[in-house]
Order: structure tokens, then C-alpha cells, then sequence
């Protein structure tokens, strides 16, 4: 029943379809209903409707049944407008709450006739709103007031709990803050208020709790948590005081004009500027100005014929805040036109597309593992935190895991970093099943990134598992090396195929643990017999064989670009120090001076006496020993200052050595010398010594970008300075040798 309008519920279905509603389905309930002293059971039909993300107008009774009404033209739209108040309130706003929720709203509702069905529908708009966008009431929180009982202008202050005393809402006595935030936290003392139990921890830590009081001192509002019992809102209540308090104004906003507007005919009213010719195109139709005026009329959207031609000036209600664009009014006249009514068409250009590559091997492998007699398993993404630390004995991976902010229970508290627990929980589930079981899992796991924009990126992954009286650890070899087959991947040493070498890994069984090497002599994964705590941990009692393999590993040229990337910086950070502790100071600035006046005055000598008698060459050489005082004392200032810079730069130069212990990082164009071969193939594999580690390519990468950068940033001596100084073993002058951190 719509407004008087009787409709089967397959109409209703329809109706809601075309507005872009599902009806999910319809119940019925016994609902116990008070007439007079009688009580009787009646029965109720309930319409369980599933609502887009983003239209607040639609939570309520009223805004559900006046849009689909305007929808199905047995209504018009309705027009706000804001009254002028005779006597406007103000909300005097003190600079302590910047600390808690520093933003706040209000709105009055005027001359308001609510009956139990509107007063229950107004109170359960609130409650709708907290858990959507107010993110139980994180963002916002609403509060309610009966304006007749209370005096303006208003205060929004932050106190110290222990001064904050009223009655809350539902008591019969007054309480301190500190008092009620002890006796909501304990369910059995407020029955009736534990509803507000998750919401004390938005405060708790706070020094100050936000407080709104009238000008009588008289407390509306400790928000989040709970109003003053003296506004309380009744049936009886003409004029309401609304007040929302926020950490996001934006999100304030959009609440208090949702309530207004759904609750009371004076709101503001925005308006914005459509093309026709914009609309046709982006819906692949042709409509004139009339067509599309009726369809967005049915939209709840009223609009008018501008003058110039091909416009229309639409007029967005306060409740439409999804309404951001010209494309949303393009969406709604879709919905209205119905999406049934569009004829397809072909593009004009065929584009046939491709499958994105990992994908298409993800499908290969796993076509080739099912045809070899494995079955596979589809796990959650989310996992315990015990389930990839403790469980796995790898305590230090859950400071590696993605955490999830506010998990619903504990089994979904991280992103997996592994696949092996959900094949484990898989068979811990199926133990029942004949042996033995061979299950597989190709799927992503999550690990942290700091290159990342959002910190964390996903990493394609195979893991098998082997669950049988024996540990089978010959299946699960064998399971491998028929993937790498169809993969045309050989079994080599010399890093164009792939081997197992020897690994300790605390999941695994000592001496049942090997490292997988793939092409180029990366780390594809590991494979073993689990350790028999891993398989009691998870509730097994049979030995199990498993390995778990990175089936897109990241190449040298990531590497090649990262560590170019981290020179850089360092050589920038290098001399940023350099630049705070040596050449800002006034004893480097006077020796550089110094040094450069003594140059030029040596060179103007040196050529005017050409061919000098004796003495005027012994005048030379004095010039040229003070310049090599001077040098030196510049030198020996310049490394008393940077000691502590080089400090820092091994302490940096450890950390990512440590991340890219043992991975080829590059391909040298040359085999190194002996002697540096210590160096440029520090802890990797074989005996390829064309193969680079990260300190070889790290060191040669800020040699020359910080020589450059010296010179882009003027910080080089100068071309005379280089000419005078003494060389040094390296043939290049004292004066320009810099205290070198680890280049």
C-alpha cells in the first residue's frame, strides 16, 4: 500500500526494478499491538528492500514511499525553500572542542505534528544514519532536542568529565561524565542503554568530552554517547531542535540536510546547469526538452527550459546529495526512461580484448595441477592473525600483515600473507574425507609496500598441499617439477632453470626444507614436510608435504630501478646533511673563500713570472704550500663534520642490505676483477660473476649520481681549485675528494 494505492507485490517488485531498487523479499511477522487494555497479535508483511550506498533520502519510510510515488507520477516533486525565522539561533562554538569534534550543525524543525508512526520513523532515521555514513557515529553524531524546553544562544564546549553533571536520557538522577562512561561500559547496570557501549570509545581517551548546553547552562548533549533527559522529544513536541557534531563537516552536512528535508518543507535549494546534447550522448538516445523534463520529474528533480538553447537549469534537493555531477542527472533519466528501453547497438570499432597475462597463467596452471589429479580450494582473503604467526611459527610475520582496523570477529583480522593456512583450515574441515587429499590454491596474497600508494600490494601465488598417512614428500616434488615442465622451465643450475637448495624455515621440518630457485636465480618460493606443531596447531594428526611458490616474482629491472631509486635519495639526503653541518657554516664559507683567492692569485703569478728568477719561484712555492694548508684544514673540517653522517648511511645501507640479501640484482656487462669480486657477488649463488649483488650496484649508482649532483647544486670546488690541489691516489685532487659515505 503506497499513499492509498493498493499494489500486488509483483508490481511492487516491477516498480522497485525500474527505480534502480531489488526487493530481496517478503516476510511475515506477529507483531503484538496495544488497542485500549487489549493486546492482540497482528500480522505484518515486511518488504526487505536493498538500498544503493549512496541515497540517504531512501532510508526512511517517508523518503521511500514519496520517491517512488514521484517515480510512478502520482505525485509531484516537492519544492524546498528556507523560511526566515523571526529569531534566529546561534551555536557559539569554543576553541576546545578543535581537539575532539570540532565541527557542529543545527537546524530547527518548526510548527511539527509527529504521530507514533512518524516520531518511531524519525528516531529510526537517526539510527540509520549512524551506521551508514556516520560510521557509528565516528564521523557524526546526531541529536535530537525539544526547542520549547530549552534557551538559545547555545554552547559546543569540551570539559573534563569529572565537571560534566546532568540527568541522561531514560535516568531518573543526575551523573557525572566519569560516571556514566562506567556505568554504560558495564551492560548489567543500564540494560536498557547497552546499545551505547561501542560508542564509548570514540571519548574515552579524551581529557575533554565534547558538551552542548543552552544558555541557562542546561545540558542537551554529551556527544556521542547520550542526550539530556530535559529535551527529551515527546509526541507533543511542535518545534525540534536538531544538532549534529562531526569530525567531517561534509558528512554533517549531508545528515542534517537529509533529516531536514525529509522531515520538513524548509531546506535550500541548489540548482545546476545540464546539457540535452550531453545527456543524449552519454545514454545513447535521442529525447527533447519535454522528455526529459517528465523523466526527471519522475526522479523527484525539477528543472526549467533556459533560454539558451540546448540547456535545462535542474534543480538537485537537499536529500539528492549523490547528485555531484552531470552524469548523475544522466543516470537518473536513464532509470527513469528504463534501461529495457535502450536499444543496443555495436561500436562502431570492434575492440577485442586480451586477458591481462598473470591471469592467463593463473588459468594455465591451474588447468594443468586439476588435470594431474588435485583438486582445488577457494579460501578468504582475511585470516586470524594467529593463523599466519603463531600457528606457522613465524611470530615476526604478523608485523608484516595488513591489519584490518575494526574486524568483525577474529578470523578476519589480517590479509593472508600466506596461502598455506587456508588449505590447512581446508582439510582440518574435510579430515573425514578418504586419503589422500591433494588440494591446491593459485590466489593472491596481501604484503606491505611503502612504494605503494595505498602501502601494501597484491602478489600472485601457487601452494599445494600433500595430507596423507605418510608425509609424501616425493608427491609433492613431483607435483612441482610437472609444473615446471609445462612451463618449459628445466631443471639447471646456471640460472635458466630452476633447482632446490637446502633452507631452514621454521614452518617446515629441519632438514626437510628447500628453498625453490627459479631462471636468473630468484627465490621463486619454499617446499617441505611441515613441522608437526604447523599440523596440530591446526587441529591435524597426519604428516603433510606442501610447498608455496610467487608464480610472479619481481624481475631484476624492479630491483635495478628501485636501488637506482634509493642512491638517489640518499645522495640527496647525503647532501641536504652536508649542506646543514658543513657548507652553511662560517669556517667552511671563509676557507672556500680563502682557497679561491689564493688560487687565482697563484695562477696570475705563475703566469706573469714565466721565466722567474729564483726567488720570485720560491714565492711561488710558499703560495702553493699555504694553498695546501689551507686545503687540508677544509678537508680535515669537512670529515670532523660529517662523522656523524656517515654513522647514519651505514645504519641505512644495513636495512636494505638486509632486503636484498642474496637476489641478483643486475647483470654486469663485465666480469669484475678479482679482488672486487668479494664485493659484486656478496652472498649469491653460483658461480656467475657477471651476476651483481646490492651493495656492488648501490655503491657505483651514489659514486656517480652524487659527483652529478654536487655539480647541479654548486657544491663542487671549482675548476682552479681542482687544477692547484695535490692529487691523490686516485689521481683526482684532494680538493674536490669529499668525505665519502659509503659510495
Amino acid at each position: 500500500m503506497l499513499s492509498g494505492c493498493a499494489l500486488a507485490s509483483e508490481e511492487l517488485d516491477d516498480l522497485f526494478f525500474k527505480y534502480g531498487l531489488e526487493l530481496d523479499e517478503i516476510v511475515h511477522e506477529n507483531l503484538e499491538i496495544q488497542k485500549g487494555n487489549q493486546r492482540k497479535s497482528v500480522e505484518e508483511e515486511i518488504y526487505k528492500i536493498e538500498l544503493p550506498a549512496n541515497r540517504y533520502d531512501l532510508l526512511s519510510i517517508e523518503g521511500l514511499s514519496r520517491a517512488i510515488l514521484i517515480f510512478n507520477q502520482q505525485l509531484n516533486p516537492p519544492k524546498y525553500s528556507l523560511s526566515n525565522a523571526e529569531q534566529k539561533e546561534r551555536i557559539i562554538i569554543l576553541p576546545e572542542t578543535a581537539a575532539v569534534r570540532p565541527f557542529i550543525v543545527g537546524a530547527i524543525l518548526r510548527n511539527v505534528t509527529l504521530d507514533s508512526d512518524a516520531y518511531a520513523s524519525f528516531l529510526d532515521l537517526q539510527d540509520k544514519l549512524h551506521q551508514n555514513i556516520c560510521r557509528k557515529r565516528t564521523l557524526v553524531a546526531i541529536g535530537t532536542h525539544d526547542y520549547d524546553t530549552i534557551k538559545g544562544p547555545f554552547k559546543y564546549g569540551a570539559e573534563i568529565p569529572s565537571e560534566i553533571r546532568f540527568q541522561p536520557l531514560g535516568q531518573t538522577k543526575e551523573y557525572t561524565a566519569e560516571e556514566l562512561m562506567i556505568l554504560y561500559s558495564n551492560s548489567t547496570l543500564f540494560q536498557n542503554d547497552s546499545h551505547l557501549k561501542p560508542y564509548l570509545r570514540i571519548i574515552s581517551n579524551k581529557k575533554h568530552y565534547p558538551i552542548i548546553r543552552d544558555s541557562r547552562g542546561i545540558v542537551l548533549s554529551m556527544p556521542p554517547i547520550i542526550n539530556g533527559e530535559h529535551s527529551r522529544i515527546t509526541l507533543n513536541t511542535k518545534n525540534i531542535f536538531i544538532e549534529a557534531t562531526a569530525t567531517d563537516l561534509e558528512k554533517a552536512i549531508i545528515v542534517l540536510d537529509t533529516i531536514v528535508a525529509l522531515f520538513s518543507q524548509y531546506c535550500k535549494v541548489p540548482f545546476q546547469l545540464v546539457y540535452i546534447r550531453n545527456i543524449n550522448k552519454r545514454i545513447g538516445v535521442c529525447m527533447n526538452y519535454d522528455e526529459i523534463m517528465a523523466y526527471l520529474s519522475r526522479m523527484s528533480i525539477s528543472c526549467r527550459k533556459l533560454a539558451e538553447e540546448y540547456k535545462l537549469e535542474v534543480t538537485v534537493p537537499p536529500t539528492r546529495h549523490d547528485i555531484l555531477h552531470e552524469c548523475d542527472i544522466a543516470e537518473d533519466i536513464a532509470i527513469a526512461y528504463g534501461y529495457n528501453n535502450i536499444q543496443q547497438q555495436l561500436p562502431n570499432i570492434n575492440t577485442i580484448a586480451e586477458p591481462f597475462p598473470l591471469n592467463k597463467l593463473s588459468d594455465l596452471i591451474r588447468f594443468e595441477i586439476a588435470a594431474a589429479g588435485w583438486t582445488e580450494t577457494l579460501n578468504f582473503a582475511l585470516c586470524s592473525g594467529d593463523d599466519i604467526s603463531s600457528k606457522l611459527r613465524r611470530i615476526e610475520e604478523l608485523n608484516e600483515a595488513v591489519k584490518i582496523s575494526n574486524p568483525k570477529n577474529s578470523e578476519f583480522q589480517v590479509a593472508r600473507t600466506s596461502l598455506l593456512p587456508g588449505l590447512l583450515k581446508t582439510i582440518a574441515s574435510n579430515k573425514d574425507m578418504p586419503l589422500p587429499l591433494q588440494l591446491f590454491e593459485l590466489q593472491d596474497v596481501v604484503l606491505k609496500c611503502s612504494l605503494s600508494d595505498v602501502g601494501a600490494r597484491n602478489e600472485r601465488r601457487l601452494a599445494a598441499v600433500y595430507y596423507n598417512k605418510t608425509s609424501g614428500f616425493e608427491t609433492i616434488h613431483g607435483l612441482l617439477d610437472r609444473l615446471m615442465l609445462s612451463l618449459a622451465i628445466k631443471w639447471s643450475k646456471d640460472g635458466t632453470g630452476y633447482y632446490i637448495s637446502a633452507h631452514d624455515n621454521p614452518t617446515f621440518l629441519p632438514g626437510r626444507c628447500a628453498k625453490v630457485i627459479g631462471p636468473k636465480n630468484i627465490t621463486l618460493g619454499t617446499l617441505g614436510v611441515l613441522h608437526p606443531d604447523v599440523i596440530v596447531s591446526f587441529g591435524l594428526n597426519k604428516p603433510l608435504s606442501a610447498f608455496e611458490i610467487n608464480i610472479e616474482p619481481q624481475g631484476m629491472y624492479a630491483d635495478c630501478l628501485l636501488i637506482i631509486f634509493i642512491a638517489t635519495f640518499t645522495a640527496l639526503f647525503g647532501e641536504l646533511l652536508t649542506y646543514l653541518l658543513v657548507y652553511r657554516s662560517d669556517q667552511y664559507k671563509r676557507l672556500k673563500n680563502e682557497m679561491e683567492r689564493k688560487t687565482k692569485k697563484l695562477e696570475r703569478r705563475k703566469e706573469i713570472t714565466v721565466e722567474a728568477d729564483r726567488n720570485a719561484k720560491r714565492k711561488i712555492e710558499r703560495e702553493e704550500e699555504k694553498l695546501k694548508a689551507t686545503n687540508r684544514d677544509m678537508n680535515i673540517f669537512k670529515m670532523k663534520s660529517m662523522l656523524a653522517i656517515g654513522f647514519a648511511f651505514t645504519a641505512l645501507l644495513s636495512t636494505f642490505s638486509s632486503i636484498f640479501d642474496g637476489k641478483i640484482v643486475a647483470k654486469l656487462p663485465f666480469t669484475p676483477i678479482s679482488w672486487l669480486q668479494g664485493l659484486s657477488h656478496r652472498n649469491l649463488m653460483g658461480d656467475d660473476y657477471t651476476d651483481c649483488s646490492f651493495i656492488f650496484l648501490y655503491i657505483l649508482c651514489t659514486m656517480s649520481i652524487r659527483q652529478n649532483l654536487q655539480k647541479l647544486l654548486g657544491f663542487a670546488p671549482s675548476r682552479a681549485m681542482n687544477r692547484q690541489a695535490q692529487p691523490n691516489f686516485f689521481g683526482a685532487s684532494t680538493a674536490s675528494t669529499n668525505f665519502s659515505y659509503l659510495r
